[in-house]
Protein backbone atom coordinates (compact mmCIF):
# COMPACT_ATOMS: atom_id res chain seq x y z
CA UNK A 1 0.00 0.00 0.00
CA UNK A 2 2.95 2.39 0.89
CA UNK A 3 4.41 1.28 -2.53
CA UNK A 4 1.20 2.51 -4.03
CA UNK A 5 1.02 5.50 -2.58
CA UNK A 6 4.42 6.46 -3.67
CA UNK A 7 4.02 5.46 -7.41
CA UNK A 8 0.99 7.89 -7.07
CA UNK A 9 2.64 10.82 -5.57
CA UNK A 10 5.64 10.60 -7.86
CA UNK A 11 3.08 10.48 -10.90
CA UNK A 12 1.78 13.03 -9.94
CA UNK A 13 4.79 15.20 -9.10
CA UNK A 14 5.99 14.31 -12.79
CA UNK A 15 2.99 15.16 -14.40
CA UNK A 16 2.72 17.97 -12.81
CA UNK A 17 6.62 19.34 -13.58
CA UNK A 18 5.52 18.30 -17.21
CA UNK A 19 2.63 20.36 -16.95
CA UNK A 20 4.81 23.73 -15.60
CA UNK A 21 7.25 23.29 -18.19
CA UNK A 22 4.78 22.83 -20.99
CA UNK A 23 2.96 25.57 -19.38
CA UNK A 24 6.26 28.08 -18.98
CA UNK A 25 7.29 26.90 -23.07
CA UNK A 26 3.57 27.66 -24.60
CA UNK A 27 3.67 31.42 -22.24
CA UNK A 28 7.03 32.03 -24.05
CA UNK A 29 5.88 30.86 -27.51
CA UNK A 30 3.42 32.87 -26.90
CA UNK A 31 5.29 36.37 -25.18
CA UNK A 32 7.72 35.55 -28.79
CA UNK A 33 4.82 35.66 -31.62
CA UNK A 34 3.04 38.33 -29.92
CA UNK A 35 6.13 40.13 -30.41
CA UNK A 36 7.04 38.72 -33.51
CA UNK A 37 6.36 41.15 -36.56
CA UNK A 38 7.90 40.99 -40.23
CA UNK A 39 7.29 44.31 -42.11
CA UNK A 40 7.43 44.72 -45.81
CA UNK A 41 7.19 47.96 -47.36
CA UNK A 42 7.30 48.36 -51.52
CA UNK A 43 6.73 51.06 -53.62
CA UNK A 44 6.44 50.29 -57.38
CA UNK A 45 5.51 53.23 -60.41
CA UNK A 46 5.80 54.57 -63.87
CA UNK A 47 9.31 57.08 -63.33
CA UNK A 48 9.60 60.38 -66.30
CA UNK A 49 13.25 61.65 -65.29
CA UNK A 50 13.97 64.86 -67.92
CA UNK A 51 17.07 66.89 -67.46
CA UNK A 52 17.57 70.53 -69.52
CA UNK A 53 20.63 71.34 -70.61
CA UNK A 54 21.32 67.60 -71.23
CA UNK A 55 24.46 66.31 -72.22
CA UNK A 56 25.51 62.30 -72.59
CA UNK A 57 25.82 61.96 -68.66
CA UNK A 58 22.26 63.26 -68.15
CA UNK A 59 19.50 61.70 -70.46
CA UNK A 60 15.63 62.08 -70.20
CA UNK A 61 14.29 58.66 -68.50
CA UNK A 62 10.84 57.20 -68.68
CA UNK A 63 10.19 53.33 -67.33
CA UNK A 64 8.66 51.45 -64.81
CA UNK A 65 10.92 50.69 -61.71
CA UNK A 66 10.95 49.02 -57.84
CA UNK A 67 11.66 52.58 -56.39
CA UNK A 68 11.92 50.66 -52.49
CA UNK A 69 10.85 47.64 -51.37
CA UNK A 70 12.20 46.13 -47.81
CA UNK A 71 11.65 42.99 -45.52
CA UNK A 72 12.12 43.06 -42.09
CA UNK A 73 11.64 40.59 -38.93
CA UNK A 74 12.25 41.73 -35.32
CA UNK A 75 11.12 40.77 -32.15
CA UNK A 76 11.78 39.97 -28.51
CA UNK A 77 13.83 36.72 -27.38
CA UNK A 78 13.42 37.93 -23.79
CA UNK A 79 11.74 41.13 -22.10
CA UNK A 80 14.79 42.37 -22.30
CA UNK A 81 16.63 41.26 -25.35
CA UNK A 82 15.56 41.78 -28.87
CA UNK A 83 16.77 41.54 -32.64
CA UNK A 84 16.41 43.40 -35.58
CA UNK A 85 16.95 42.56 -39.60
CA UNK A 86 16.01 44.37 -42.47
CA UNK A 87 17.28 44.07 -46.16
CA UNK A 88 16.71 45.60 -48.97
CA UNK A 89 17.44 44.25 -52.94
CA UNK A 90 18.92 47.08 -54.61
CA UNK A 91 22.84 45.80 -54.13
CA UNK A 92 25.00 43.10 -53.58
CA UNK A 93 28.20 45.23 -53.31
CA UNK A 94 30.22 44.23 -50.07
CA UNK A 95 30.74 47.60 -47.87
CA UNK A 96 33.61 48.72 -45.36
CA UNK A 97 31.99 46.26 -42.72
CA UNK A 98 32.12 43.13 -44.88
CA UNK A 99 28.61 43.12 -44.98
CA UNK A 100 26.11 43.24 -48.22
CA UNK A 101 25.39 47.01 -48.56
CA UNK A 102 21.82 46.22 -49.10
CA UNK A 103 21.65 44.73 -45.07
CA UNK A 104 20.22 47.63 -43.66
CA UNK A 105 19.62 46.15 -39.86
CA UNK A 106 20.83 43.39 -38.52
CA UNK A 107 20.98 44.35 -34.87
CA UNK A 108 20.87 42.87 -30.80
CA UNK A 109 18.67 45.35 -28.53
CA UNK A 110 18.78 44.84 -24.45
CA UNK A 111 16.44 47.04 -22.63
CA UNK A 112 16.29 47.85 -19.25
CA UNK A 113 13.07 46.40 -17.04
CA UNK A 114 11.52 50.09 -16.67
CA UNK A 115 12.40 50.76 -20.47
CA UNK A 116 14.45 54.05 -19.73
CA UNK A 117 17.82 52.26 -20.66
CA UNK A 118 18.16 50.96 -24.68
CA UNK A 119 21.21 49.41 -26.40
CA UNK A 120 21.84 47.91 -29.49
CA UNK A 121 25.06 46.57 -31.34
CA UNK A 122 25.70 45.68 -34.72
CA UNK A 123 23.94 47.09 -38.11
CA UNK A 124 21.22 49.94 -37.74
CA UNK A 125 20.09 53.42 -39.12
CA UNK A 126 21.94 56.12 -37.54
CA UNK A 127 19.29 58.57 -35.41
CA UNK A 128 19.62 61.71 -37.94
CA UNK A 129 17.72 64.63 -36.91
CA UNK A 130 14.85 66.08 -39.24
CA UNK A 131 11.85 65.19 -39.88
CA UNK A 132 12.45 64.07 -43.62
CA UNK A 133 15.05 61.37 -42.36
CA UNK A 134 12.35 60.22 -39.96
CA UNK A 135 10.10 58.73 -42.58
CA UNK A 136 9.80 55.00 -43.90
CA UNK A 137 11.91 55.46 -46.93
CA UNK A 138 9.00 54.82 -49.13
CA UNK A 139 7.31 57.36 -48.03
CA UNK A 140 9.74 60.17 -49.31
CA UNK A 141 9.52 61.11 -53.02
CA UNK A 142 11.89 63.58 -53.21
CA UNK A 143 14.82 63.92 -50.48
CA UNK A 144 17.08 67.06 -50.45
CA UNK A 145 20.32 66.70 -51.12
CA UNK A 146 21.71 65.94 -47.67
CA UNK A 147 19.71 63.44 -46.91
CA UNK A 148 19.75 61.60 -50.02
CA UNK A 149 23.67 61.70 -49.50
CA UNK A 150 24.22 61.23 -45.87
CA UNK A 151 25.60 57.73 -45.14
CA UNK A 152 22.44 56.60 -42.59
CA UNK A 153 22.99 53.36 -42.49
CA UNK A 154 25.79 52.58 -39.82
CA UNK A 155 27.44 49.61 -37.58
CA UNK A 156 28.25 50.57 -34.04
CA UNK A 157 26.52 50.57 -30.80
CA UNK A 158 23.71 52.56 -29.19
CA UNK A 159 23.15 54.23 -25.97
CA UNK A 160 19.37 55.70 -25.02
CA UNK A 161 18.13 56.64 -22.36
CA UNK A 162 14.47 57.34 -22.06
CA UNK A 163 12.88 60.13 -19.67
CA UNK A 164 9.41 59.74 -18.28
CA UNK A 165 7.74 61.81 -20.71
CA UNK A 166 9.40 60.04 -23.63
CA UNK A 167 12.21 62.88 -24.59
CA UNK A 168 14.77 60.31 -26.17
CA UNK A 169 18.78 61.37 -25.40
CA UNK A 170 20.99 59.08 -27.40
CA UNK A 171 24.54 58.68 -28.14
CA UNK A 172 26.39 56.54 -31.35
CA UNK A 173 29.59 55.18 -32.22
CA UNK A 174 29.96 53.94 -35.73
CA UNK A 175 31.88 53.12 -38.81
CA UNK A 176 31.94 55.78 -41.14
CA UNK A 177 32.29 53.29 -43.67
CA UNK A 178 35.03 55.39 -45.73
CA UNK A 179 35.66 54.46 -49.26
CA UNK A 180 39.52 54.31 -48.80
CA UNK A 181 41.48 51.54 -46.47
CA UNK A 182 41.13 53.83 -43.46
CA UNK A 183 38.48 53.20 -41.35
CA UNK A 184 37.19 56.28 -39.60
CA UNK A 185 34.39 56.32 -36.80
CA UNK A 186 31.86 58.71 -36.01
CA UNK A 187 29.43 60.06 -33.22
CA UNK A 188 26.22 60.70 -32.88
CA UNK A 189 24.33 62.90 -30.47
CA UNK A 190 20.56 62.72 -30.82
CA UNK A 191 17.69 64.20 -29.46
CA UNK A 192 14.24 62.25 -30.16
CA UNK A 193 10.98 64.18 -28.13
CA UNK A 194 8.70 67.15 -28.23
CA UNK A 195 8.14 70.25 -27.02
CA UNK A 196 4.59 70.40 -26.95
CA UNK A 197 3.37 66.67 -26.17
CA UNK A 198 1.25 65.56 -29.52
CA UNK A 199 1.66 69.35 -30.94
CA UNK A 200 5.92 69.74 -31.48
CA UNK A 201 7.78 66.73 -32.29
CA UNK A 202 11.80 67.20 -32.05
CA UNK A 203 14.19 65.66 -34.06
CA UNK A 204 17.84 66.66 -33.86
CA UNK A 205 21.26 65.42 -34.12
CA UNK A 206 24.80 66.34 -34.04
CA UNK A 207 27.50 64.08 -35.45
CA UNK A 208 31.46 64.24 -36.22
CA UNK A 209 33.97 61.34 -37.33
CA UNK A 210 37.74 61.19 -37.00
CA UNK A 211 39.67 63.26 -38.96
CA UNK A 212 43.16 63.45 -40.55
CA UNK A 213 45.70 66.31 -39.45
CA UNK A 214 44.91 68.83 -43.05
CA UNK A 215 41.06 68.86 -42.94
CA UNK A 216 38.46 70.94 -40.98
CA UNK A 217 36.26 69.33 -38.15
CA UNK A 218 33.89 66.79 -39.88
CA UNK A 219 30.35 67.60 -39.44
CA UNK A 220 26.73 67.04 -39.78
CA UNK A 221 24.27 69.23 -38.05
CA UNK A 222 20.34 67.78 -38.37
CA UNK A 223 17.71 70.13 -36.59
CA UNK A 224 13.99 69.52 -37.05
CA UNK A 225 10.39 70.26 -36.00
CA UNK A 226 6.99 68.76 -36.98
CA UNK A 227 4.39 70.72 -36.22
CA UNK A 228 0.54 68.76 -35.65
CA UNK A 229 -2.54 70.81 -36.24
CA UNK A 230 -5.52 68.10 -36.39
CA UNK A 231 -5.29 66.95 -39.80
CA UNK A 232 -2.73 69.76 -40.40
CA UNK A 233 0.93 69.13 -40.17
CA UNK A 234 4.10 71.00 -41.06
CA UNK A 235 7.67 70.06 -41.37
CA UNK A 236 10.46 72.20 -41.18
CA UNK A 237 14.12 70.98 -41.15
CA UNK A 238 17.64 72.51 -41.26
CA UNK A 239 20.69 70.28 -42.04
CA UNK A 240 24.37 71.55 -42.73
CA UNK A 241 27.44 69.32 -43.30
CA UNK A 242 31.36 69.50 -44.20
CA UNK A 243 33.66 66.71 -45.01
CA UNK A 244 31.31 63.89 -43.77
CA UNK A 245 31.46 60.85 -46.11
CA UNK A 246 29.86 60.99 -49.90
CA UNK A 247 30.58 65.07 -49.62
CA UNK A 248 32.91 67.08 -51.50
CA UNK A 249 35.88 67.98 -49.04
CA UNK A 250 36.23 71.20 -47.92
CA UNK A 251 32.14 72.31 -49.43
CA UNK A 252 29.94 73.65 -47.11
CA UNK A 253 26.44 71.93 -48.03
CA UNK A 254 22.88 73.23 -46.60
CA UNK A 255 19.60 71.69 -46.83
CA UNK A 256 16.03 73.28 -45.71
CA UNK A 257 13.08 71.45 -46.66
CA UNK A 258 9.76 72.71 -45.92
CA UNK A 259 6.65 70.47 -45.92
CA UNK A 260 3.16 71.02 -45.17
CA UNK A 261 0.30 68.22 -45.91
CA UNK A 262 -3.43 67.64 -44.98
CA UNK A 263 -5.08 64.34 -44.54
CA UNK A 264 -8.23 63.51 -45.20
CA UNK A 265 -10.12 60.44 -44.56
CA UNK A 266 -9.37 58.82 -48.36
CA UNK A 267 -7.11 61.68 -50.09
CA UNK A 268 -3.71 63.03 -48.60
CA UNK A 269 -2.03 66.22 -50.59
CA UNK A 270 1.34 67.97 -49.85
CA UNK A 271 3.10 71.11 -51.17
CA UNK A 272 7.06 70.26 -50.28
CA UNK A 273 10.33 73.11 -51.15
CA UNK A 274 13.42 72.38 -50.95
CA UNK A 275 16.65 74.40 -50.43
CA UNK A 276 20.15 73.04 -51.25
CA UNK A 277 23.44 75.04 -51.20
CA UNK A 278 26.68 73.98 -51.83
CA UNK A 279 29.50 76.35 -51.01
CA UNK A 280 33.21 75.82 -51.96
CA UNK A 281 34.32 79.23 -50.44
CA UNK A 282 34.98 80.81 -53.95
CA UNK A 283 37.75 78.19 -54.83
CA UNK A 284 36.01 75.64 -56.36
CA UNK A 285 37.36 71.63 -56.36
CA UNK A 286 38.82 70.09 -59.02
CA UNK A 287 37.75 66.68 -60.32
CA UNK A 288 40.04 64.07 -61.91
CA UNK A 289 38.12 62.82 -65.26
CA UNK A 290 38.86 59.49 -66.61
CA UNK A 291 40.96 60.91 -69.95
CA UNK A 292 43.22 62.23 -67.62
CA UNK A 293 42.14 65.98 -67.48
CA UNK A 294 40.94 67.58 -64.59
CA UNK A 295 37.51 69.68 -64.24
CA UNK A 296 36.51 72.44 -61.34
CA UNK A 297 33.68 72.22 -59.94
CA UNK A 298 32.09 75.59 -57.90
CA UNK A 299 28.72 76.48 -56.08
CA UNK A 300 25.15 75.95 -56.60
CA UNK A 301 21.96 76.83 -54.96
CA UNK A 302 19.12 74.80 -56.31
CA UNK A 303 15.27 75.60 -55.67
CA UNK A 304 13.03 72.30 -55.59
CA UNK A 305 9.11 72.33 -55.68
CA UNK A 306 6.89 69.14 -55.04
CA UNK A 307 3.50 68.69 -55.30
CA UNK A 308 2.09 65.35 -53.94
CA UNK A 309 -1.34 63.45 -54.13
CA UNK A 310 -1.97 61.03 -52.28
CA UNK A 311 -5.37 58.44 -52.50
CA UNK A 312 -5.84 55.79 -49.57
CA UNK A 313 -8.53 53.77 -50.60
CA UNK A 314 -8.88 51.54 -47.84
CA UNK A 315 -9.37 53.29 -44.52
CA UNK A 316 -6.64 51.92 -41.73
CA UNK A 317 -4.63 50.42 -44.48
CA UNK A 318 -1.79 51.35 -45.97
CA UNK A 319 -2.02 50.76 -49.32
CA UNK A 320 -1.73 54.13 -51.64
CA UNK A 321 -2.10 55.65 -55.53
CA UNK A 322 -0.08 58.61 -55.94
CA UNK A 323 1.15 61.01 -57.81
CA UNK A 324 3.88 63.53 -57.05
CA UNK A 325 5.23 66.35 -59.63
CA UNK A 326 9.04 67.97 -58.55
CA UNK A 327 10.86 70.80 -60.30
CA UNK A 328 14.75 71.45 -59.52
CA UNK A 329 16.35 74.53 -60.86
CA UNK A 330 19.49 74.63 -62.24
CA UNK A 331 22.73 74.85 -59.86
CA UNK A 332 25.12 77.63 -60.59
CA UNK A 333 27.39 74.38 -59.99
CA UNK A 334 29.63 74.74 -63.82
CA UNK A 335 31.89 72.55 -64.86
CA UNK A 336 34.91 73.68 -66.88
CA UNK A 337 37.22 71.86 -68.96
CA UNK A 338 40.90 73.53 -68.61
CA UNK A 339 41.72 74.79 -72.29
CA UNK A 340 38.50 74.81 -73.54
CA UNK A 341 36.15 77.71 -74.46
CA UNK A 342 33.43 78.85 -72.20
CA UNK A 343 31.07 77.64 -74.65
CA UNK A 344 31.91 74.40 -73.42
CA UNK A 345 30.73 74.97 -69.99
CA UNK A 346 28.57 72.83 -68.66
CA UNK A 347 26.38 72.44 -65.90
CA UNK A 348 26.66 69.88 -62.62
CA UNK A 349 23.31 70.04 -61.20
CA UNK A 350 21.19 70.23 -63.80
CA UNK A 351 17.17 70.93 -64.04
CA UNK A 352 15.30 68.53 -63.78
CA UNK A 353 11.30 67.47 -63.86
CA UNK A 354 10.11 64.10 -62.37
CA UNK A 355 6.85 63.17 -62.36
CA UNK A 356 6.13 59.31 -60.43
CA UNK A 357 2.62 57.20 -60.88
CA UNK A 358 2.34 54.70 -58.42
CA UNK A 359 1.31 51.96 -55.85
CA UNK A 360 2.68 51.88 -52.21
CA UNK A 361 2.07 49.24 -49.94
CA UNK A 362 3.14 48.58 -46.21
CA UNK A 363 1.90 45.39 -44.30
CA UNK A 364 3.03 42.82 -41.61
CA UNK A 365 3.09 39.10 -42.85
CA UNK A 366 2.64 38.62 -38.95
CA UNK A 367 0.13 41.40 -37.85
CA UNK A 368 -1.48 41.82 -40.81
CA UNK A 369 -1.85 45.49 -42.68
CA UNK A 370 -0.20 48.60 -40.68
Amino acid sequence: MGRLIVILISSLFFSSSLFSQDKQERTHKSFFVQNLSMPVDGRAEFSYLDYENQYATYESVHKFQFSDFYFQIKGMLTHNIGFNFKTGFNSNNINANSILDRIQYANLTYKSDNSRWFFSAGRFMMKVGTVEQSYNPADVYAYSVIENNLAVYKTGITIQYSSVGLQRFGFQMMNADNEDEVQDLEYNLYWYGHIIKDKVKTYMSVTSKDRTEDEDLPYSINLGLRWNFGSLHLDTDYARVKNMVNFYPDADYTSIPIKIGYAWKYFSPYIKYIYNQVDFEGEGYEIPMENGTTEMIYDASIHTLELALQYYPFEDKNIRFYLTGDYSTDGDISIITPGASMSSTRQHYNAKLQVLAGIRIGFDLVKGWK
